[in-house]
C-alpha cells in the first residue's frame, strides 16, 4: 500500500507540473456558426460526395469551402489525422488561386489543429497568417468588421498561450472594439474576462481574477445557446486551479468537479480535459482520497495515450499525416521544379545562340570602344606635346629676351653707379630714381609674359604646396626656365646667398630629398 502511495506521489507531482493549457472555443462568435451547426448532422460521406462535384465541376471555392467543412467535422468528431490532411489540402487550394479569404479561413483552421496538440509556433504562424488575409480582406469589402472577431480573438488565444501580457492585452482591446462597433452578443465579455483573469492571476491578483470569472459564469450560464455551456470546463478549472492558489482545497475540488461533467461540445476541450483530470487528482491526494486520485490521473492518461502515444495504432495516421500540408506542399514544388526543368531543355539551343550573339556584340563593342579611346588618347598626347612644345619654345625665348634685358640692365646700373658716384650735378637723384623704377618694371614685364604662356602655374603649385609665399613663386618660375642663381639675384633684386636660401627653404617646404633636381622637380607640376 505504501508503494502504490508513493508511486502515486511521484506520478501526481509530476502532472501538477504541467503547464496550464489555455482555453479554446474557436467557433463561439464566428459569423458561420449557426450554418456549421447543420453539419453536426450531417455525414462524412455527404460532404465529401459535394467535395467531388464540386473538383468535377471545377468550382474551386465551393471545393475549398467543402474540405474546411470536412476538416470541421473531423475535428469534432476528433479525428484530427483527417482533420490535418483536408486543412492542408484546403489551404494548397487556396494558395493556388490566391483567394485571401480562403486563405484566411484555412490558415485559421489549422491553427485551431496546431493549437490544441500545443505546436504553438505553428499555430501562432497560422493566426497570425490569417489575421493578416482577413484584414485584406475586409480591406477589400469581402467581409464585415465583425468577421475580424475570430481573427483578434484566436491572436488573444495565442499570446495568452505564450504568457505575452503586452500582446494579449492589445488583442482583448481589438476584440472590445469591433465587438462594441458591430454589436456582437454581450456573451464576448465572458470570454474576454477569463483572458484578463488570467493576466491578473499572473501577477497574483487572485481576489480580482475571481470576480471576473464569477462573473463570466453568470454570463454563460445565463445564455440559452448551447455552444457556450462547454467553456464552463474552462472557467470551472480556473477558478479551482485559484481557490487550490488560496489553499481552499475543498471549493478547487467542488470547482474542478463541475468541470469534469461539463459536455465538450465541438471537441476543442479534450487535451484541456486531460489537464483538468490531472489537477483534480492531485487535489483528491491533497485530500488523501487516493482511490479516486488514481482513477483521475489515470482518466487523464488514457486521453494523453489515446490521442499523443505514438505506440497507438490509431496515433499512426496522424503521426504521418500532421505535416500534410507541407509535404504536399514539397510535392507541388517538385512538379513546378520539374516543369520548370522541362521547359529550359526546350529553350536551351536558343539560349545558347542568344548568349552566343550577345558575346559577340559585347566583344565588338569593347574593341571598338578601346580603338576609339586609343585614337582619342594619341591626338590628346600629340596635342599635350605640340602644346608643351610651344611652351618650352616660347619659355625659351622668353629666357633670352629676359638674358638680354639683364645684360643691359648691368650696362645701365654700372652706369648709375658712376653716376651716383660721381654725383656732379643737380638732376642726378632724379635719374637714379628712374634706373631703379626701370628694374622693378622689368620683373612685372618678365612675369606678364610667363603667366601667359604657363597659364595656372602659380595655381598648381599652390595647390600641391598650400605654404609657398609669393617670392617662393617668383623663385619658382625662374628655376623654371633655368636661369642661373646670379641672373636670379639680378631680376629679383636680392644677393646671390639670398637665392640659394630661397632653393633651400623651397626643398623643405616640398619635402624634396638631395638626391631629387629642383629643375626637373618644379617642371613636373
Amino acid at each position: 500500500m505504501r508503494l502504490n502511495i508513493v508511486i502515486i506521489f511521484f506520478v501526481l507531482l509530476n502532472a501538477s507540473l504541467i503547464s496550464t493549457l489555455q482555453a479554446q472555443q474557436f467557433h463561439a462568435f464566428k459569423v458561420d456558426v449557426k450554418k456549421r451547426a447543420v453539419y453536426y448532422n450531417s455525414s462524412v460521406t455527404d460532404i465529401k460526395k459535394e467535395y467531388d462535384a464540386a473538383l468535377k465541376n471545377k468550382d474551386s471555392s465551393k471545393a475549398i469551402n467543402r474540405l474546411l467543412n470536412l476538416c470541421f467535422l473531423e475535428r469534432v468528431n476528433l479525428n484530427y489525422s483527417d482533420a490535418f490532411r483536408y486543412g492542408g489540402d484546403a489551404l494548397l487550394m487556396a494558395e493556388e488561386i490566391k483567394d485571401t479569404l480562403l486563405m484566411a479561413k484555412s490558415n485559421e483552421e489549422l491553427g485551431y489543429l496546431n493549437y490544441l496538440f500545443k505546436q504553438d509556433d505553428l499555430a501562432g504562424d497560422n493566426f497570425k497568417k490569417a489575421n493578416t488575409f482577413y484584414r485584406i480582406s475586409f480591406d477589400k469589402k469581402k467581409i464585415q468588421l465583425s468577421d475580424m472577431y475570430s481573427a483578434n480573438y484566436n491572436l488573444a488565444l495565442y499570446y495568452q498561450r505564450k504568457s505575452n501580457t503586452k500582446m494579449l492585452e492589445k488583442y482583448i482591446a481589438n476584440c472590445e472594439e469591433i465587438a462594441v462597433k458591430t454589436k456582437i452578443n454581450p456573451i464576448y465579455k465572458a470570454y474576454l474576462n477569463e483572458k484578463k483573469a488570467s493576466i491578473l492571476e499572473k501577477n497574483n491578483n487572485l481576489n480580482e481574477a475571481l470576480k471576473l470569472l464569477i462573473s463570466s459564469e453568470k454570463i454563460i450560464d445565463e445564455s440559452p445557446a448551447s455552444i457556450h455551456k462547454s467553456f464552463l470546463i474552462v472557467l470551472y478549472a480556473r477558478l479551482g486551479k485559484i481557490y487550490r492558489k488560496k489553499n481552499n482545497l475543498e471549493l478547487a475540488k467542488q470547482y474542478y468537479e463541475k468541470a469534469l461533467v461539463i459536455k465538450d461540445i465541438e471537441g476543442e476541450l479534450t487535451f484541456y480535459m486531460s489537464y483538468v483530470y490531472a489537477k483534480y487528482a492531485s487535489i483528491l491526494y491533497k485530500l488523501k482520497d487516493y482511490k479516486n486520485s488514481y482513477i483521475n490521473l489515470r482518466n487523464a492518461n488514457d486521453i494523453n495515450d489515446e490521442y499523443l502515444n505514438p505506440r497507438n495504432d490509431s496515433n499512426q495516421g496522424f503521426l504521418t499525416i500532421h505535416d500534410h500540408y507541407n509535404v504536399q506542399l514539397n510535392e507541388k514544388n517538385k512538379i513546378l521544379n520539374q516543369q520548370k526543368l522541362e521547359l529550359a531543355s526546350q529553350t536551351q539551343e536558343i539560349l545558347r545562340f542568344r548568349i552566343l550573339f550577345f558575346v559577340i556584340v559585347f566583344l565588338l563593342i569593347i574593341v571598338a570602344l578601346v580603338i576609339r579611346s586609343r585614337v582619342r588618347f594619341l591626338k590628346h598626347q600629340k596635342k599635350q606635346q605640340d602644346s608643351n612644345e610651344q611652351i618650352a619654345i616660347k619659355n625659351s625665348e622668353l629666357m633670352i629676351n629676359t638674358l638680354q634685358l639683364i645684360e643691359r640692365e648691368k650696362v645701365i646700373k654700372e652706369l648709375s653707379d658712376y653716376i651716383e658716384k660721381e654725383n656732379t650735378t643737380t638732376k642726378t637723384p632724379a635719374i637714379l630714381k628712374l634706373i631703379r623704377k626701370r628694374s622693378v618694371t622689368l620683373w612685372e614685364s618678365f612675369n606678364n609674359r610667363f603667366l601667359a604662356q604657363n597659364e595656372g602655374f602659380y595655381e598648381r603649385l599652390k595647390h600641391k604646396v598650400p605654404d609657398l609665399s609669393s617670392a617662393d613663386l617668383k623663385v619658382c618660375a625662374l628655376i623654371k626656365l633655368n636661369f642661373s642663381g646670379k641672373e636670379m639675384a639680378y631680376l629679383l633684386g636680392i644677393s646671390i646667398g639670398s637665392v640659394h636660401v630661397a632653393r633651400h627653404r623651397l626643398r623643405k617646404k616640398m619635402k624634396i630629398d638631395r638626391d631629387i633636381n629642383l629643375v626637373n622637380y618644379i617642371n613636373s607640376i
